[in-house]
């Protein structure tokens, strides 16, 4: 295959702090792919890297340039096919070994991306090498190699299928039924691990590969991705519901109801499921995450430590406190047992043993996790600012100088009022503010998100 020599004029944007994402393939394309291997593996000197790829449609010919530029550098591409990010994970971690996942994760089907990995499923982030990676992309020369390297087919799926299914017992004497949304993507490739080793009857959404995602975007955290789990549940034949990304890294659960519950909310439960068996594990959290989250693991005799919000940052600081479990607001969940890493099956797995445990008691999924639903949390809103660093001083400012509140600053300002709280912080990959506002209340925390969006658009 032969590589063209011109980067998309919007290359810049698609490096982030913790991967490189973008619209293909006006800001990624296959000469920023192959570029990127080409310096990954001289930056770090590789002799192998794992590559793997997920069903995106321009995935195929990313892999192909990725592929090639490991191999015109020299080195291994040990080629693991198409597969979910936490199996690339698995495969980093047993094999300890550099990789990459050709994906965009939950973001629409325009967009695609890189996600490099350090031995054991370490992100590779602007300060542990994105930066240099991006000068070598930019720079487009790189260090003759003495002969060209090999590609290597392995498949990792028939072990990861065993590790995933051999993390979590779940017991019942019954078949519990739940309805998946796996939104045409990489989660329908668990079929067998989700109806053949587990106590379940599924109604499958949407298992169907399918890059183009012709039934809803790939975020199962948005309202308008939710409409078809949310009838099915509604029809009253299930116990609960989960739909995943394209990437199977999120997850979004509901309830029997319908009802799309905060990841929080199912964080806390899974925390005081853990602390009840042990004391004192730590757990991390950011300050996008429910207050519920914190104010469990603290309840029960968890340590609670904050993290940036981001995958990266979380799993850094998984690492430096050995944390037992990581939540996140967007629907991600991190486990010790897994290199510290995310995976929407394994929180599926998680649930799904807490929930037969709480149905032998007779209690339905909303009953569960009624203790936990005390705040309501609004959507994440993103407004459009000329400058988010002059922005977001002025947010300090203004409520810093109410005696009626608090302002703390930490990965944005987060003010805290007596009868309810929020967040403001700079977006990593626009121009933009986002904001989070939470209360008991629902009228209150929804009333304050119209003020709070008001006076952001007015900068």
């Amino acid at each position: 295959m032969k590589i063209a020599d011109t980067l998309p004029k919007e290359y810049k944007k698609a490096f982030k702090d913790a991967d490189i994402r973008g619209v293909y393939p006006t800001q990624i394309n296959e000469v920023t792919t192959y570029r990127t291997a080409r310096a990954f593996v001289q930056h770090f000197g590789l002799k192998k890297v794992i590559v793997a790829r997920d069903m995106r449609v321009s995935s195929p010919a990313l892999r192909n340039a990725f592929v090639q530029g490991v191999t015109d550098a020299g080195a291994e591409a040990i080629d693991i096919g198409m597969v979910g990010t936490p199996a690339m994970y698995y495969a980093s971690g047993t094999m300890k070994a550099h990789g990459v996942v050709i994906t965009a994760s939950h973001n629409p089907k325009e967009y695609n991306g890189l996600k490099l990995v350090l031995p054991g499923a370490v992100p590779v982030t602007n300060a542990s090498g994105l930066k240099a990676i991006l000068k070598l992309v930019e720079r487009g020369t790189f260090a003759a190699s003495k002969k060209k390297g090999r590609v290597t087919k392995t498949d990792v799926f028939p072990a990861y299928k065993k590790y995933v299914a051999g993390k979590v017992k779940v017991k019942s004497d019954r078949k519990v039924r739940v309805v998946m949304d796996a939104g045409n993507g990489m989660a329908t490739t668990f079929k067998s691990v989700l109806t053949d080793t587990l106590p379940v009857t599924t109604k499958k959404l949407f298992f169907k590969l399918d890059g183009s995602f012709p039934n809803r975007d790939s975020n199962p955290t948005l309202k308008k991705n939710q409409k078809a789990i949310v009838a099915e549940l509604k029809t009253g034949k299930y116990g609960f519901g989960v739909s995943f990304d394209g990437d199977v890294d999120r997850v979004a659960f509901f309830d029997e109801k319908g009802w799309y519950i905060n990841s929080a909310v199912i964080g806390a439960m899974l925390a005081k499921y853990a602390l009840q068996k042990k004391k004192g594990l730590p757990f991390v959290y950011t300050v996008f995450t429910s207050k519920i989250y914190e104010e469990t693991i603290k309840q029960y005799g968890g340590k609670a430590v904050r993290a940036r919000v981001g995958h990266a940052f979380i799993k850094e600081q998984m690492r430096k406190h050995d944390a037992f479990f990581g939540c996140e607001h967007s629907a991600h969940f991190y486990f010790k047992d897994n290199f510290y890493a995310d995976s929407g099956i394994l929180a599926f797995l998680q649930v799904l043993a807490a929930y037969t445990e709480a149905a032998k008691e007779g209690q339905t999924f909303s009953e569960m996790i009624a203790e936990f639903g005390v705040y309501h949390q609004t959507e994440e809103i993103l407004v459009k600012v000329p400058d988010k660093k002059k922005a977001l001083e002025k947010v300090a400012a203004k409520y810093g100088k109410m005696k009626s509140c608090t302002v703390k600053k930490f990965d944005g300002v987060t003010v805290t009022f007596k009868d309810y709280w929020f967040v403001v912080k700079q977006s990593v990959t626009e121009d933009a503010l986002k904001f989070v506002v939470e209360a008991p209340e629902k009228e209150l925390a929804e009333a304050k998100k119209k003020e709070l969006h008001v006076f952001l658009k007015s900068m």
